[in-house]
């Protein structure tokens, strides 16, 4: 189903209406459209592949990216996988599935500071092992931004160009903005505790605070997998 109307409520309280400085002469009516178009996608998608994949359709218009990817943090790996690719990726290892790690990636440092990294030349600035693969499939520039809801990391879209110097901090404060504009739609579509959000099973204390035996019994098999792993106890979290 697409997100609940919590979700939909919570939306309409987002930074769609705030205005700010974008580049390449892109107006503010532009701007307003472009933020509408993703909070719709973002409000009537049942998934996070269609989700991400209707966002990338309206950046491309104002962003000069070649490739994006969105990647989600998977606590039983402890790393980020890749859940979906935006353009050109047929012989790239960096597919839907791989495992990108938190200590030796750009996405895993942007995930664990919740801070935007954006590196315009890779060849000049070349910071983690995953580098060198990206430089050899032709990216030249590179920016990443957090999906944080409620504090906590969810996860990371990234946007790639062929050229160096081709992505700016303008442009990242738009990849910013449009993410923004999906971060609460895609955690709405991932079981997971909705106080917890980084831990991957159901916490039975949050369950049923939120809607005694009715919610109980909706995730009766979410908690019973909770208790065969041992409860909350076994869980790795993200750190905050």
């Amino acid at each position: 189903m697409p997100p609940t109307n919590a979700v939909a409520a919570n939306f309409c309280r987002m930074r769609i209406f705030e205005v700010g400085p974008w580049d390449m002469g892109t107006s503010i009516a532009h701007r307003y459209r472009s933020l509408l178009k993703v909070n719709q996608f973002a409000l009537t998608t049942s998934t996070t592949e269609g989700i991400f994949q209707g966002m990338c359709g309206v950046l491309k218009d104002i962003v000069p990216y070649d490739r994006a990817g969105l990647s989600l943090y998977d606590p039983e790996h402890d790393g980020l996988k890749i859940a979906g690719v935006y353009g050109p990726h047929e012989n790239s290892i960096f597919r839907v599935g791989h495992l990108l790690g938190r200590k030796n990636s750009q996405t895993g440092w942007v995930f664990e500071h919740k801070t935007t990294l954006i590196r315009r030349d890779l060849e000049k600035e070349v910071r983690f092992p995953g580098d060198k693969r990206v430089i050899d499939e032709g990216y030249r520039s590179i920016c990443s931004v957090p999906l944080v809801v409620r504090g906590s990391s969810i996860g990371v879209i990234s946007v790639l160009a062929s050229r160096r110097n081709k992505l700016s901090a303008d442009h990242a404060e738009i990849v910013e903005e449009v993410s923004n504009q999906i971060a609460l739609a895609i955690t709405s579509l991932i079981p997971r505790c909705p106080k917890h959000i980084n831990g991957r099973l159901v916490c039975p204390r949050c369950i049923g605070a939120a809607g005694g035996k009715t919610t109980v019994s909706k995730h009766r098999d979410d908690l019973s997998n909770w208790g065969k792993k041992g409860g909350r106890g076994r869980k790795n979290l993200a750190v905050e």
